[in-house]
């Protein structure tokens, strides 16, 4: 028996997994009655684990499905809209955001049970799966937390160890109940279980999206593609999205990041951490990032026409990109120092007119200062000695 069949018959009426995989996706009203008797001090959040129920009696035939087409892959041919691989790629992808909706609420829910034990842990540990982990590995004792450091160094920093090494020492926090403590753990599993889930359709959609996005694959990388597939709801759901749009796909606020030389671009999603921009200098992402949005929009377009079967336009595109950021990076040429031009002492032109004709009597020579001025000729002046 899976780990899938082994969950979903903790929460279907039969343990047995024949009929799990044959329920209904609604849960039986009788057995969560009964989770609800067994777990007294989590009433109120048991009544919201209903859609956590419903979401994984739809995820098991999908999984089983990815299991197959795993096993036996199915070449592409015709329309890709008719494939069935096609439909199942958009059903997980669409499925996606589900279990990403499902994985906050269950972060929600442990931190809220766990809270009355170690307060300060959901400010310090700020990701999902990292304080489910740290839930795990903690447990009731957080006392023994510098025993535990090899196990906590698997997947937090070394900076947050000794963050949470010292708020233990003067944590608030009271010892929490058995009924508490295993209503967090069992959370703590189908957290951990969704987002291994969640992985596990991230890795089949970048393996099948060279068949069925090959432009996108080819311009973006697998991994990428697959990201920005489940996070705009497949090809159409791309498609029609703006480019200036397509970078905030899967942006979050990091506060981890805050101060690390991130020059202030906010768009941090999933086309953020591609290798081409990763590959781009600090100072030149911005730049890179709306360039190649742009050519992400041209892509999807064109495998949407079912044209370039073999990725050789995302190819191009990637070519081109890759020629812009190269031509950006080059500094500019030096000329060397620019002599000034030699000065021009020449008097400025005076425009002709009245008021310059008006302006240049006040200076000129009178009719009588003429007659003084004016020689006769052969007649000698006399001398005037003062």
């Amino acid at each position: 028996m899976s780990l899938v069949d082994e969950l979903l018959a903790d929460f279907s009426p039969s343990p047995s997994p024949v009929q799990s995989r044959s329920a209904s996706p609604e849960p039986q009203p009788s057995h969560w009655e009964e989770q609800r008797d067994g777990h007294n001090a989590c009433n109120g959040v048991l009544a919201e684990l209903d859609s956590t129920a419903r979401l994984l009696s739809q995820l098991n035939p999908l999984l089983d499905q990815i299991d197959k087409y795993s096993e036996n892959p199915d070449c592409a041919s015709g329309n890709v809209e008719d494939n069935p691989e096609y439909k199942l790629l958009v059903e997980v992808n669409d499925l996606a955001a589900d279990i990403t909706n499902e994985i906050a609420a269950l972060h929600k829910y442990v931190a809220e049970k766990y809270r009355p034990r170690f307060p300060e842990l959901e400010s310090l540990v700020l990701n999902p799966i990292e304080y489910a982990k740290t839930v795990k590995v903690i447990g009731n004792d957080i006392s023994t937390i510098k025993d535990k450091q090899n196990e906590l160094a698997e997947f937090l920093q070394a900076a947050i160890i000794m963050v949470l090494t010292v708020s233990v020492l003067t944590s608030s926090g009271r010892q929490l109940t058995d009924e508490e403590l295993k209503g967090t753990n069992e959370s703590s599993d189908l957290l951990l279980f969704l987002d291994s889930a969640k992985r596990k359709i991230t890795q089949y959609v970048s393996t099948k999206l060279s068949v069925f996005a090959p432009n996108t694959a080819a311009l973006v990388g697998s991994q990428t593609a697959a990201q920005l597939f489940g996070g705009a709801g497949g090809l159409n759901g791309l498609l029609k999205l703006p480019s200036c749009n397509i970078p905030s796909l899967g942006a979050k606020r990091n506060q981890t990041n805050i101060g690390l030389g991130n020059t202030g671009i906010r768009q941090q999603g999933f086309l953020y951490f591609c290798p081409i921009i990763q590959s781009t200098p600090m100072d030149l992402r911005r730049q890179a990032l709306r360039i190649l949005s742009g050519k992400v929009a041209l892509s999807t377009r064109v495998d949407l026409a079912h044209t370039a079967l073999d990725g050789a336009q995302g190819l191009k595109m990637k070519q081109e990109v890759e020629e812009k950021l190269e031509k950006l990076g080059i500094p500019p040429s030096n000329k060397g120092p620019k002599a000034l031009p030699a000065p021009d002492d020449k008097p400025s032109k005076k425009r002709g007119g009245k008021r310059i004709r008006k302006y240049k009597q006040q200076f000129a020579m009178t009719d009588l200062r003429k007659a003084q001025n004016r020689m006769r000729f052969g007649e000698q002046d006399g001398d005037y000695i003062d």
